[in-house]
């Protein structure tokens, strides 16, 4: 066996790279990485919950770290995030723009009465993390359960579970004569790993090999292949019956690449094949984050070479060892996790003699690093009564989970703060497992082979921006084509102009808009001709989600929450009507009005003609429906009331255009999609138009479109309309004084999150304080404290108290 002797290189040492003249092969790769590096920043997100899962009627509380990719340092790219709120049936349910300051922000999404209980997802990006591919988004599901539900289980009927299992050699393929752990995955149709024995055959059904999968379905073993053989896997169901699975095919030749932590030292072992022992030099390649810290070319004159590592050479996080061929070809790869127990030291300390319901209790928070300095940080806070919300620590999605570890791996992650939680003596050795069978997927050698630059069509956001493209009716994009933008909000008087690129898309930044706008967009060519076609950039598309089902019971917080919902209505503190007849609570109250179409802007619901979605399906265009409505007439494409069938004589002017709840102009109306449209009401009778005023005096028309959801291509025009358009407002977390004699002391406040603060910053001693008042249950309540500091240092902290 040789030993090597090894050249690895630091960053530093890397970029020096690029002033030698003549650079080799692996140098040039190595330079090129660092180039894309550092010139194509990539960012992560990360969101930090007050509780795990949720009721309809509640809020959603979160904080948001935007970071940079390389380092986790709060990223200075973008200052606009964009959360979305998603459906079982992949439909944006809300989208929130969130302003980003320094790398944070934080929001709240309320859960809806009209929502039903299921399994949502919250999905959060930037601007510029669309340039990259859509898993890198955060993303996270969440059950919403109903206190409706006359049976409030998330138990599925019976359903057969079918088991599959892959294998995963390490390095990569089985090569033959050639000793190799191979890594195995069990899972079952639900997608939860299955803890199960096997052992391999080959083709004289010969036991060659035994394995046992533990943690999520993973295992380890190790076997020697040989040419010519098939291996055949053999396990045993819960049934007693046994089944078998196709063993991956073996190569005749090729390279073994195990990679091992020992202490303080990382071992390699590469072992190659007869034939490819020819002296020629082939190479390795370790990088963290697409920042590269060893590197070492070897000479292949041995079937077996050992190099070694420390462990201090590379940062805490996933660390990816790539063997080149003499081709630079990647032959093999392995990844591990490196962790030098480095994450922020948070303690928390009780300064309340005692803990009593509805007392307040106040809390001391020192952050220090590993080396004991004060950490100046930007902290959020969660408290939740444990006996009302109980979760498995396991199953957590934190901070550190996800900014080192799962935003870098492909595929789902089952329990993935099992691999951070202490209490779990085999951690190490199953994050090892994970690794073996899971890829990495921030990026792919080929396009740093080929020297493959990303394609940036979105730019960071530093601000509130509308942009779009404008095409010629052949959709060519048009060069210098004008664009103006027009607000349409009383109190917001804006008009901005700005021409188009040679792409022909456009730009409107830079927008401080200090409430909720509606603006029209108007495109024309550099001649000023109207016949061009103006779109704007849309959200992007919601793919497909298989959600894992996680079996957890709600049903307990379900009834902690119906209970307090069944309180809060005794006091009228309570919004919702769904809410309120769901605990069947009588109570003098003021009844909403019926819609006629959901989310209308009539408030009022009067109406003298309706058109129903349903009647607006299979429509040529907006008309079609309201030529056939009493009442109405169309000229030069101009909706006006039929004054044959009114009692007044009054000017012939057009019915007032109520779109979302903005007034528009009349002639704006030839620019809806019928596709777009959930619902159109029609006023034409005097009674009903007297509560709008003498604009009404010719009819009304309100117009009520599909928002929130992704609909069919909008028909182009040369015009088109941005509304809701601002960053969201976040509410305040309520937390009630029971020192002010004001507050309600018969209220018995049953609440499930006790206390959330996004925004709890240490000071240069590393120090912060917060207090609250408790609920007015006994109990166990858990604090959660999540942050960082500006140096990507994490840290993530869980605090237990007991409530007298």
């Amino acid at each position: 066996m040789k030993k090597l002797k090894i050249i690895f290189f630091c960053l530093l040492g890397i970029t020096l790279l690029s002033f030698k003249a003549d650079e080799t092969p692996i140098e040039k790769l190595l330079k090129q990485l660092v180039k894309l590096t550092e010139n194509y920043p990539q960012e992560k997100v990360y969101l930090h919950f007050d509780k795990p899962y949720y009721a309809i009627g509640e809020d959603i509380w979160f904080k948001n770290y935007v970071v940079t990719a390389e380092k986790n340092e709060p990223s200075q790219l973008s200052k606009v995030l964009y959360v979305d709120f998603i459906n079982q049936k992949n439909k944006i349910v809300s989208s929130l723009k969130l302003e980003v300051i320094d790398g944070f922000a934080n929001g709240n999404i309320n859960l809806a009465d009209t929502l039903s209980s299921g399994t949502y997802r919250v999905r959060a990006y930037t601007n510029y993390m669309r340039n990259y591919n859509a898993s890198f988004f955060f993303e996270k599901s969440i059950e919403i359960g109903s206190v409706s539900d006359k049976a409030a289980t998330l138990a599925d009927k019976a359903k057969k579970i079918e088991l599959s299992l892959a294998f995963f050699p390490e390095g990569g393929h089985l090569v033959s004569s050639l000793r190799s752990r191979i890594g195995v995955k069990a899972l079952t149709s639900n997608g939860l790993g299955a803890n199960l024995t096997g052992y391999i055959v080959n083709k004289n059904n010969e036991k060659v090999a035994e394995f046992i999968t533990e943690h999520a379905g993973m295992g380890v073993f190790a076997f020697t292949p040989l040419a010519g053989e098939k291996y055949t896997a053999t396990v045993k169901l819960e049934d007693g019956s046994l089944k078998q699975f196709d063993m991956p095919q073996v190569q005749d030749n090729g390279y073994v690449f195990a990679v091992n932590q020992l202490e303080e030292e990382i071992k390699l072992r590469i072992s190659a094949s007869a034939p490819l022992i020819d002296n020629k030099e082939i190479y390795v390649v370790a990088q963290s984050n697409g920042k590269p810290y060893a590197s070492f070319p070897i000479k292949v004159d041995n079937s077996n070479i050992t190099a070694t590592l420390k462990s201090q050479t590379f940062p805490t996080g996933i660390v990816q060892f790539t063997l080149f061929d003499s081709n630079l070809n990647p032959a093999a790869e392995r990844l591990i996790f490196v962790n030098h127990n480095d994450a922020l030291n948070i303690s928390i300390t009780n300064n309340s003699s005692e803990n009593i319901v509805k007392k307040k209790s106040s809390f001391k928070l020192a952050v220090s690093d590993f080396n004991k300095n004060p950490i100046v940080g930007n902290f959020s806070v969660s408290v939740i009564d444990m006996d009302k919300v109980p979760y498995n620590e396991n199953d957590e999605t934190t901070i550190l989970s996800n900014l080192l570890l799962s935003s870098d791996l492909k595929g789902y992650i089952a329990q993935p703060n099992y691999y951070f939680n202490t209490q779990n003596p085999d951690r190490v050795k199953h994050l090892d497992n994970l690794l073996l069978t899971q890829g990495w997927r921030r990026f792919v050698w080929k396009d740093i082979i080929t020297q493959t630059e990303p394609d940036i069509t979105f730019r960071p956001e530093q601000s509130l921006e509308i942009t779009g493209k404008v095409n010629n009716l052949n959709e060519k994009p048009l060069t210098n084509a004008k664009v103006s933008l027009i607000s349409t909000t009383p109190g917001l008087f804006l008009k901005l102009d700005t021409i188009t690129d040679v792409k022909g898309n456009f730009v409107f930044d830079r927008l401080e808009i200090p409430n909720e706008a509606t603006f029209i967009l108007q495109a024309t060519d550099s001649k000023k001709n109207k016949s061009v076609k103006i779109r704007l950039n849309n959200l992007p598309p919601v793919l497909p989600y298989n959600f894992v089902n996680q079996e957890i019971d709600i049903k307990p917080f379900l009834d902690h929450t119906k209970k307090m919902f069944e309180e809060l209505v005794k006091y009228n503190m309570l919004n919702g009507s769904i809410l309120l007849k769901a605990v069947e609570i009588k109570s003098n109250r003021v009844e909403r009005p019926l819609l006629n179409v959901p989310n209308s802007a009539n408030a009022s619901g009067a109406a003298d003609q309706v058109i129903t979605e349903k009647m607006l399906e299979g429509a040529i265009n907006i008309y079609s429906p309201l030529l056939k409505t009493p009442g109405v007439i169309i000229k030069n494409g101009i909706v006006y009331r039929n004054r044959a069938r009114t009692s007044i004589a009054t000017p012939n002017r057009p019915m007032l255009l109520i779109v979302d709840g903005v007034q528009m102009p009349s002639d704006f109306i030839s620019n809806i999609n019928p596709m777009d449209v959930a619902g159109i009401e029609v006023l034409t009778s005097n009674y009903n138009l007297t509560v709008l005023g003498p604009d009404a005096s010719g009819g009304a028309l309100y117009i009520t479109t599909k928002m929130g959801t992704p609909q069919a291509p909008e028909k182009a025009t040369n015009t088109t309309r941005v509304s809701k358009f601002a960053f969201a407002v976040s509410k305040e977390f309520y937390v009630p004084n029971y020192d002010d004699p004001k507050t309600n002391t018969q209220l018995q406040d049953l609440r499930t999150t006790i206390y959330w603060n996004p925004k709890v910053l240490t000071n240069n001693k590393g120090e912060a304080e917060f207090s609250f008042f408790n609920a007015g249950t006994v109990g166990t309540y858990k604090i959660t404290i999540e942050g960082m500091d500006n140096f990507g240092n994490l840290g993530r902290k869980s605090y237990t108290y007991q409530v007298k």
